[in-house]
């Protein structure tokens, strides 16, 4: 009965059960005999009614191994916020912790060493010695969880940053340096800077009321050079201009969140290497360009997505311009698709920012007809058409991440919540994804959505589908940013750079660019390539905007002068003319440089004045985009989807 009794009771655990039978590190039994019993008939441990705590990492290590020494390998950081490192040396391998005192340095190498060679036969009270979630940690897995803090571990995908390269010649200075920057990814970046430049003086030297989001501009000191940051409060102004000299000093990158990540040591790492101040200073020239170029229509001023290319023509990139700006978050309705390219399908930022970019083209060429060659950034090639002149790269601004793909996560859950999809390759990450007629946001392909039909969308029976512009801008990558049209003169343009404002995750971004295809591209026709483009965040992200989207976009293309409002439901302008980026007007621009420039490629002629024909006959182009659609099928990620074919099919009356 007793026996029955004790065995339906949770037995009270013996002090014994924390320690494994055999000693791990020599192998040695543990056990020193039996116990005796008390003079009651007794053992000590059906007499004894009280839990004993739980015993923490230090002592479970002293009973393991009694005698050990723990040494004080350095003190960092200001007074009022010491940092400790402690080692201890166990079995020929050194184990060091660190924590705000001696005494919590102690127990984290502890931690250390304990994960380190230990499996336990009571696992839920080590793991409360680890201070580790009971459900979250089984010492006889792999060693994924090894290594443990204080602090939740991160994530892989969310510890990239760059490498960073400086003088470990050994000088306590170098060390101690090395040392503070290691520890980026757990702090943020003002204590960090004020580890390594103690006392530095922010100041706050402008307040803009006009840019909520840039409201307040801070200005910081360091090492003779001046940095700023802006925010939409004085605590996120400091932050970014504390981003700013970690950035471009340290080679320190942070995400939208503020979170630093390491690039690791490969060749991606290199993507992740542009200069902070020249993306900061695309974002800021690109938003007061803005500014300037709406003076006068505050109506019209108001934007939730702004986008923009930038170009510089020199190796150290100082010498910029903004070419392009556009705004906007929808696409035509269903009922205004046009059958002689008057309107405009997608108004989203970052494509009307890439048809303005069509048209700046289109206006370099023209100077080369209108004998202005030195005005043109183009030169002639010797096998026939037309190049880039040398240094001249263009760098795309999003003020967040893309629709689709780039922006499928939870950037506050990441690396801290999520316990069970750790992979940022999953099945529903890479997908090819379509915006949606009459709303926001992206939805996957479903099969079979490959073709969209011209009486299946005007009745309303389809809705009309776009491809997201994640989708659009990796196609860019692949095909160039200047189309099929102009490829009859020009070989293939690339973006250098994409920088976001917001919503900024390396992974993602990566994947949704070009990663997604590095495995899967083949038989690209010469000139063509994957490109792929360094990727960036600002230091001072935009916030969140909680505001209806305008039902409007804004274009511009440096030497207009003026922007063009388009009612982004019906593809024309809010005076219902034929917008200046459509397909009818580009295929005017089109003709007249072609009547003169035909003879550059050896084409078959196409049918004359028909839009789709001069697009179809530019054959390694169309090869391109054929191993494209090729790429995204063969990697079950959907197949590409295209607008109705009458839309293509208008002619050109002259």
């Amino acid at each position: 009965m007793d026996c029955a009794r004790l065995t339906n009771k949770q037995k009270e655990p013996k002090p014994d059960e924390l320690a494994p039978e055999k000693d791990p590190l020599n192998g040695n039994s543990l056990k020193k005999g039996k116990k005796r019993k008390s003079k009651g008939g007794e053992s000590p441990s059906k007499k004894q009614k009280i839990s004993l705590p739980p015993k923490n990492a230090l002592m479970q290590l002293n009973e393991l191994k009694p005698g050990l020494k723990y040494i004080v390998e350095s003190t960092t950081g200001p007074a009022h916020n010491p940092q400790f490192a402690v080692s201890v040396e166990v079995n020929g391998n050194k184990y060091i912790g660190e924590g705000n005192s001696k005494q919590l340095a102690k127990h984290a190498a502890a931690q250390m060493a304990l994960a380190s060679f230990v499996q336990f036969r009571n696992t839920p009270k080590v793991l409360t010695a680890l201070n580790q979630p009971i459900d979250q940690l089984d010492f006889t897995t792999d060693a994924k969880n090894a290594g443990f803090s204080f602090s939740p571990p991160e994530l892989e995908e969310d510890r990239l940053h760059r490498q960073i390269k400086m003088d470990t010649s050994g000088s306590p200075v170098s060390k101690n340096l090395v040392k503070i920057l290691s520890e980026a990814a757990k702090k943020n970046p003002v204590m960090l800077l004020n580890e390594i430049h103690p006392g530095l003086d922010f100041k706050l030297v402008e307040e803009n009321n006009a840019v909520p989001s840039q409201r307040f501009r801070m200005t910081v000191e360091v090492e003779g050079l001046l940095y700023e940051g802006t925010g939409p409060n004085k605590k996120m102004a400091k932050a970014s201009a504390a981003r700013s000299v970690m950035s471009n000093l340290y080679k320190v990158s942070y995400n939208t969140y503020g979170f630093s990540f390491f690039a690791p040591d490969s060749a991606d790492a290199e993507l992740f290497i542009f200069p902070q101040s020249v993306a900061d200073k695309i974002s800021k020239s690109l938003l007061s360009t803005f500014t300037g170029i709406m003076t006068g229509d505050p109506d019209h001023a108001k934007w939730k997505i702004i986008a923009g290319i930038a170009m510089t023509k020199d190796e150290t990139m100082e010498d910029l311009q903004i070419i392009t700006l556009g705004t906007g978050t929808k696409c035509v309705n269903g009922e205004h698709i046009s059958m002689f390219g008057t309107n405009l399908n997608d108004c989203h930022a970052e494509i009307i920012s890439r048809r303005c970019f069509k048209d700046f083209l289109l206006t370099n060429l023209e100077y080369f007809l209108e004998g202005k060659s030195d005005q043109s950034i183009f030169q002639k090639r010797e096998s026939g058409g037309f190049c880039l002149k040398p240094h001249i790269k263009f760098h795309l601004y999003i003020s967040t991440a893309p629709c689709g793909d780039a922006r499928i996560f939870c950037p506050h859950e990441e690396g801290a919540i999520d316990k069970t999809d750790r992979h940022p390759n999953r099945n529903s990450r890479g997908a090819l994804r379509t915006k949606i007629e009459s709303g926001e946001g992206t939805i996957p392909i479903r099969n079979g959505q490959g073709v969209q039909t011209w009486d299946g969308i005007l009745p309303g029976q389809e809705r009309l589908l776009t491809m997201s512009c994640s989708d659009k801008i990796a196609s860019w990558n692949v095909l160039g940013l200047q189309g099929a049209l102009l490829s009859h003169f020009i070989e293939p343009i690339y973006l250098d750079c994409v920088i976001l404002g917001g919503l900024f995750h390396p992974n993602h971004l990566k994947r949704a660019l070009f990663g997604r295809l590095e495995n899967s591209l083949k038989d690209l026709p010469p000139l063509f390539k994957l490109n792929k483009p360094k990727m960036c965040a600002t230091s001072s992200p935009e916030i969140r905007h909680l505001l209806k989207s305008p039902n409007f976009s804004i274009n511009w293309t440096i030497g207009l002068g003026h922007p063009e409002v388009v009612n982004a439901t019906t593809g024309k302008t809010e005076a219902g003319q034929v917008s200046r980026l459509s397909k009818t007007t580009f295929f005017q621009r089109f003709m007249k440089i072609y009547d003169r420039l035909s003879h550059i490629h050896d084409y078959e002629t196409p049918k004359l004045g028909l839009y789709a024909s001069y697009k179809n006959v530019v054959k390694h182009y169309q090869e391109a985009k054929r191993a494209l659609v090729l790429a995204f099928l063969n990697t079950g990620l959907g197949h590409w989807v295209k607008k109705p074919i009458e839309q293509n099919e208008f002619e050109l009356m002259y």
